[in-house]
């Protein structure tokens, strides 16, 4: 009789497990202000995902926190050599990473994905996919270096 090989199936993951805090509010109360720079949805969604980055950096241990932010720092001006407003950038990645450790020190969720959706001319919801699971955020955002 010929052996059958099960193919294990990878876990999946579980998006707002805990009703009572949804990512969402969380990132919107930590960084509409920033968001809300953007004048566009485009512009708004650029602003979203540096908020992102830096609430993953400031998930990390504190060792691992500066390592990190120089990777994403080298990474933008890689892909933005023509814009001049690196220092800029890298001060307000500074600036939301110490306002997380302040409002939220111990939520340790990992942003995987989040979208800006435009419901009018003015107002705009955002939409975050997170995880507890720091191996499958790996798997997820294939080494992302805010891990």
């Amino acid at each position: 009789m010929k052996k059958i090989k099960r193919r294990i199936k990878p876990r999946n993951v579980i998006i707002n497990t805990s009703p009572e805090i949804k990512m969402s509010e969380l990132i919107s109360e930590f960084a509409s202000d920033y968001i809300n720079m953007g004048e566009d949805t485009e512009e708004r969604q650029n602003y979203l995902n540096g908020a992102c980055t830096a609430w993953n950096i400031a998930n990390l241990s504190e060792t691992r926190r500066e390592g990190a932010l120089r990777q994403v720092i080298e990474s933008y001006r890689r892909t933005n050599p023509e814009i001049s407003d690196v220092e800029d950038f890298e001060h307000d990645l500074c600036i939301l990473i110490q306002k997380k450790l302040e409002m939220f020190p111990d939520n340790k969720k990992i942003i995987i994905d989040a979208m800006i959706e435009p419901i009018s001319e003015t107002k705009y919801r955002i939409n975050v996919a997170s995880t507890d699971d720091k191996e499958m955020a790996k798997m997820i955002l294939k080494k992302d270096p805010t891990l």
